[in-house]
């Protein structure tokens, strides 16, 4: 129900951002969007978002074109026709289904007071007081603690690559929302999902445990799924899963969604993809630091249509979308 609700917030948010900003809002407009936001704190809450989201890409060019010819530009930006596309955009992305705005955010608070974090496009390697290595991919946070007993690394977000140095009397361990796995060998790789972890062994082997006690030791070049509860079978790595440390995209036979999502850390603002696209699959290698240039190759090399609106929002659409 909090999903739903926080979707139709934001769907209404965006509908009053596009009428306030027009320059077409009658004063009856404007009461009707007091009354809105008094009526919910959730509608304040995603009013506030889409107007931080609107600030970080329109007005900085606003006020690059000037007075008059921003004016403009503005007026161009949220012409009528512009205000029906927006509405049709937000009514056909489902821009918070399950909460999906709100995951997307940059830094959930949550993270914000994290030992270690990285920001979009940003990856960080970590050098442990122990003389174990973190690599840390965009949009990460992580707390460590290295004990008398355990070493142990709260993944809270992101994804991260473990080197671990030998210590036979303290065992290394990442801990996620489902779990922790703990290394048997020396590197392996950890990614927090939405209600899932993923785990893939690069060298040696490690031991998974859920939150609810399942557990399954992992072989070097296996990786596998779990939630809080189980384990999925482990499956042979696919090629370039970890190839983000050293900054690139590799697809091998990949569906777009995955590529999407590989993507979205290192791109400011949202992405949405429709569901034709997400099923299409990608083969090639792709510069992560320029998230754009990988768009656009993407449309060159698919049936996709990328639409970007301001810096905030792309929209990819697949055949029939």
């Amino acid at each position: 129900m909090a999903a739903k609700q926080a979707s139709a917030a934001l769907h209404a948010a965006i509908d009053w951002m596009v009428v306030l900003r027009s320059g077409e809002a009658s004063a009856e407009d404007q009461a009707r969007h007091r009354a809105w936001l008094a009526a919910d704190r959730a509608h304040v809450e995603a009013w506030a978002e889409v107007q931080g989201a609107v600030r970080r890409s329109v007005e900085p060019l606003v006020q690059e074109a000037g007075s008059a010819a921003g004016a403009a530009m503005q007026g161009a930006l949220l012409r009528p026709a512009r205000r029906r596309a927006l509405r049709n955009i937000a009514a056909w992305a489902g821009l918070a289904a399950g909460a999906g705005w709100l995951i997307e955010r940059q830094w959930p608070v949550a993270t914000m007071l994290a030992d270690a974090r990285t920001g979009t496009a940003e990856r960080r390697e970590i050098v442990l007081d122990d003389g174990s290595r973190l690599m840390l991919n965009a949009r990460s946070a992580v707390d460590i603690d290295l004990g008398a007993a355990t070493r142990t690394v709260h993944l809270h977000a992101g994804e991260l690559i473990a080197t671990v140095a030998a210590d036979a009397a303290r065992p290394f361990v990442v801990r996620t929302a489902e779990g922790e796995v703990q290394a048997l060998g020396t590197r392996f790789l950890v990614r927090q999902e939405e209600g899932r972890t993923t785990a893939m062994v690069l060298s040696h082997s490690v031991r998974l445990r859920t939150r609810r006690g399942a557990t399954r030791t992992l072989a070097e070049g296996q990786v596998a799924r779990f939630d809080a509860s189980a384990i999925e079978d482990a499956q042979p790595a696919r090629p370039g899963l970890a190839d983000w440390e050293r900054g690139m995209l590799v697809a091998d036979d990949r569906p777009l969604a995955e590529v999407i999502a590989a993507l979205r850390p290192y791109r400011e603002g949202f992405i949405r993809l429709s569901p034709e696209a997400a099923r299409l699959r990608v083969l090639g290698a792709f510069p992560l630091d320029d998230a754009d240039r990988v768009l656009d190759s993407l449309a060159q090399t698919l049936p996709i249509r990328v639409t970007r609106y301001g810096g905030w929002l792309v929209v990819v659409e697949g055949p029939g979308g």
